[in-house]
């Protein structure tokens, strides 16, 4: 079994710690799951806190490293989530006389290629207790319970079993306007009242980002761009929960490039990521050895977490994170300069009602980011928008007509000082750069995924119109003057645009007008010609 094969979870693996041996994959559920030795020696080394990170009792995180690739394949940092596992952690350490070093150390892994992070942290804290107090068994029936669960539908709510209890909770799909919570379940008088979860994805953004909530834009901004970050905190806890918080940052816009959630010393890419014989990569890093310190103060945004989590950080001059006397002192060292003023609504949402509950702020702040973010793309919408054909420049008979390309310049001249801040009114008082900030967007991957995901939106659209317009056409009058060699290019053509829909969705009308269409030109050809094609254009 692989994870290809399993939509909710690839596999479980129990990782423990051996004197002798160190780190290990001692079982995996289920036991055919395909790991090569080098995936399986990153899992184990980031199924563990680094020693000096003091992490004891229960400590969950996750970890997200890439997949294997072939040396035959390009690597690239922009590659899809299915180039990454995504590990959730639930690790034990626990004082015993009777243990080795005086200390048992253990890590409960779940695999996956979903980034459903509040889901699977969830899903974690439910099965690794019933690891720890029951054995295997409870992998066994967790993983038949995740096989109950169905396929993974995007904007479909599930109520789904996990040992003896219920989840509640709602795949989000692009067409969600806001955050849907999971409701309208059928309820029985014996059932066990369902865990429900508000969001699959999100975490608490508002206390993870606490310490830097008064410079925010900043971090959007260098969100957006796709600047390396690297983020120093003192358990792997800590730095998987603000980097995830980070990449959520530009929400709904899909944050395009790698990040590691927690990242070690040990990884088989730790020399491309700290070599200094280049630029940093565009990468977002969590950390937590002290030597990083080091190995990463060339990187131009460096966060180094508080051991108090509500300490507030100061953004600090680089030069000082290099400096041996304040290394390790926290702080946000960057060297980027903000293309935007400092937002006033936001120093209002900041310094507004403190006695408001923190799910509350934490809506708020969210609401804040989305607003950011669409304010951001609707000039470069409408600017898609007008890159579209007229509709009436399509020819059924021809090939359809695809988006016009995006050039920079022609979209940098539409803009005005009042074009970019339409929809919300609170963020009209933002003022700042706005046209450096989207000149430098424009040249970012996070540009080139969401352009390159507009771009075959629109080329689809254009084809099922083009196709629609097919279907419309007099078919028995255009066939009239029609030479056979022209009929037969026809069918061909309605065979290539029958296929070509397949992909679009399901449309039965349009599949019956196209299988009429071939019908009718079927039976105007020469018999003996009719016999030879129609096995062909039997759809």
């Amino acid at each position: 079994m692989t994870l290809d094969e399993t939509p909710w979870v690839g596999a479980v693996a129990i990782v423990n710690f051996d004197l002798e041996l160190g780190q290990s994959i001692e079982h995996i559920e289920p036991p055919s799951f395909q790991l090569t030795d080098r995936e399986r020696l990153n899992i184990c080394y980031l199924a563990f806190p680094d020693s000096n990170s003091g992490c004891s009792g229960d400590t969950c995180y996750h970890f997200r490293v890439r997949k294997e690739y072939s040396i035959l394949e390009k690597r690239d940092d922009r590659a899809t989530e299915h180039h990454f596992y995504y590990g959730y952690v639930f690790f034990r350490q626990t004082k015993g006389e009777q243990f080795k070093r005086g200390y048992f150390q253990k890590s409960f892994v779940l695999l996956t290629r979903k980034p459903y992070v509040n889901l699977f942290h969830n899903i974690v804290q439910i099965v690794a207790p019933q690891f720890f107090d029951s054995g295997k068994v409870a992998i066994e029936v967790a993983m038949h319970n995740f096989g109950s669960w169905g396929a993974i539908e995007p904007g479909k709510s599930y109520q789904v079993p996990l040992l003896g209890q219920v989840l509640a909770f709602h795949i989000p799909s692009i067409k969600d306007k806001t955050v849907t919570s999971p409701k309208d379940f059928p309820t029985h008088a014996l059932a066990p009242k369902p865990v429900i979860l508000r969001s699959i994805v999100e975490h608490d953004v508002y206390n993870i980002l606490s310490p830097l909530l008064p410079h925010l834009g900043l971090l959007w901004e260098l969100v957006l761009l796709c600047e390396p970050i690297v983020v120093f905190g003192t358990s792997p806890k800590a730095t998987s929960a603000l980097v995830q918080a980070l990449v959520s940052l530009i929400a709904p816009l899909r944050y395009a490039n790698d990040y590691r959630p927690y990242f070690t010393i040990h990884d088989s890419e730790f020399q491309e990521f700290t070599s200094k014989t280049h630029a940093p990569s565009r990468v977002i890093l969590g950390v937590t050895n002290p030597y990083f310190n080091k190995a990463l103060q060339h990187w131009p945004n460096v966060i180094i977490l508080d051991p108090d989590p509500e300490k507030p950080l100061k953004v600090l001059n680089p030069k000082e994170h290099s400096s041996s006397s304040l290394r390790g002192k926290p702080g946000f060292y960057t060297r980027h300069k903000s293309y935007l003023n400092r937002d006033k609504h936001l120093r209002k949402l900041l310094r507004g009602d403190r006695q408001r509950p923190k799910e509350v702020e934490d809506i708020l702040i969210r609401r804040y980011l989305t607003d950011l973010t669409h304010s951001l793309m609707i000039p470069l919408e409408q600017h898609v928008s007008s890159l579209m054909p007229l509709q009436r420049s399509i020819n059924p008979f021809r090939q359809p007509p695809l988006l016009q390309p995006f050039q920079h310049d022609a979209f940098i001249n539409t803009l005005t000082e009042t074009s970019t801040l339409k929809v919300n009114t609170e963020l009209k008082g933002l003022k700042g750069n706005w046209r450096e900030l989207y000149r430098k967007f424009l040249r970012s991957p996070n540009f080139e995924l969401w352009f390159k995901n507009k771009r075959l939106e629109a080329n689809q659209r254009l084809e099922l119109l083009h196709i629609q317009q097919l279907c419309e056409a007099d078919i028995y009058r255009w066939k009239q003057d029609k030479h056979e060699v022209q009929i037969v290019d026809m069918l061909l053509w309605i065979r290539d645009r029958y296929d070509a829909l397949g992909a679009l969705g399901q449309h039965p009308e349009l599949e019956n007008h196209l299988k009429n269409h071939i019908e009718t030109l079927l039976g105007v050809v020469p018999v003996d010609l009719r016999s030879t094609l129609k096995p062909a254009f039997s759809l």
